[in-house]
């Protein structure tokens, strides 16, 4: 006799199939039926800021279009115009890198902070990297650590690494500082949201 699979078991298989769906290689993207280009952008013209950040990614990735980054970044800015975080977020990383437009550690900056003030981790770690490296902004290894320990505490595991290596090269006074500013940031951030 055969028996059904777990409701749950089905939940995580079906979504495991979708959220993979994405992650194809191109020669399984070539096989896969062809998905109208033309309603991709249709859609995303005249969608949510979600729809354009989606087009977004599959410009950046080559996703049943082919990869073209400038159009990526209009498509993530059209979303990060509409504060969609992730949008905002991809506008800051492609600056940093130049990819898809010239790099510019200001707009990166710029990016990252709109993305770090509604909470995206990454972002608030991409921020601290700046200022650890002096990219954009004079050295500031204060600064550094707590936009590290912000994205920590937002989930994003790298930061604690990080982190933690920049407090060896820093006195207690610094951390003491950085620990200071970041509980204010986040104070600020949950009145604000609040």
């Amino acid at each position: 006799m055969i028996r059904p699979l777990p409701t749950v078991f089905l939940a995580v298989l079906v979504f495991g199939v979708v959220a993979c769906a994405d992650h194809r290689s191109a020669q399984e993207n070539a096989l896969a039926p062809p998905i109208d280009q033309e309603l991709l952008i249709s859609s995303a013209e005249r969608g949510t800021a979600q729809d354009q950040y989606n087009l977004g990614l599959r410009y950046e990735r080559g996703m049943a279009v082919p990869q073209n980054l400038s159009e990526a970044v209009r498509w993530y800015r059209q979303a990060a115009l509409q504060a969609h975080a992730d949008g905002q977020f991809k506008l800051c990383e492609m600056s940093e890198r130049g990819e898809g437009l010239p790099q510019d550690y200001q707009e990166a900056l710029r990016w990252c902070g709109l993305a770090a003030d509604q909470g995206h981790a990454r972002a608030m770690f991409l921020l601290g990297r700046l200022y650890h490296t002096a990219h954009g902004v004079p050295p500031d290894l204060v600064r550094a650590h707590m936009w590290y320990n912000l994205a920590t505490a937002n989930g994003y595991e790298q930061g604690k690494r990080w982190r933690d290596r920049l407090a060896e090269e820093m006195s207690p006074v610094q951390i003491a500082e950085a620990q200071k500013l970041a509980r204010e940031w986040s104070l600020r951030m949950s009145l604000r949201n609040g």
